[in-house]
């Protein structure tokens, strides 16, 4: 990378995988609806919080993405019910959203890093034991950081 380029755009910033990955969102979505305006505005949300969230992590720490983008999932859900949408509906996006602020808090609280937790969840068993028991892992561990460091 360019010093001039690599003074504005952080190391932990893949501007141009972003941009792929949004290209593919968009692509995808023209193809299942045939409307290049929705496409294009979504691919453009896509790339956004992209960079928003790889830019938190980047600058803050591992983890900060999953914070920004928890506060950002908080914000659409009381505005998507404050406009008249289904309360349930709302209230699940909330709760999804609270957890990764949650997890991205306790994260950068104790100073757990991705490479700290990259390893793969080991659990005895079939596909139909194995995987709950990871997806519940995973689920738990903003909560059981504490005990972890400590």
């Amino acid at each position: 990378m360019s010093t001039a380029l690599h003074r504005v755009v952080p190391d932990g910033l893949d501007v141009a995988g972003n941009v792929v990955t949004a290209l593919v969102v968009g692509a995808t979505l023209y193809f299942l609806d045939g409307s290049l305006g929705y496409a294009a505005g979504a691919a453009a949300v896509f790339l956004a919080l992209q960079l928003v969230t790889d830019l938190a992590d980047a600058a803050v720490g591992d983890y900060a993405g999953n914070a920004v983008f928890g506060l950002l999932l908080l914000a659409a859900a009381g505005s998507f019910v404050s406009v008249g949408g289904s309360w349930w509906l709302g209230g699940c996006f909330a709760l999804c959203g609270c957890w990764l602020l949650l997890d991205g808090v306790q994260h950068l609280r104790y100073g757990v890093t991705r490479e700290e937790v990259g390893v793969p969840y080991r659990h005895g068993g079939s596909v139909l034991t194995g995987l709950p028991k990871a997806l519940l892992a995973r689920l738990a561990e903003p909560f059981l950081l504490s005990r972890r460091s400590g």
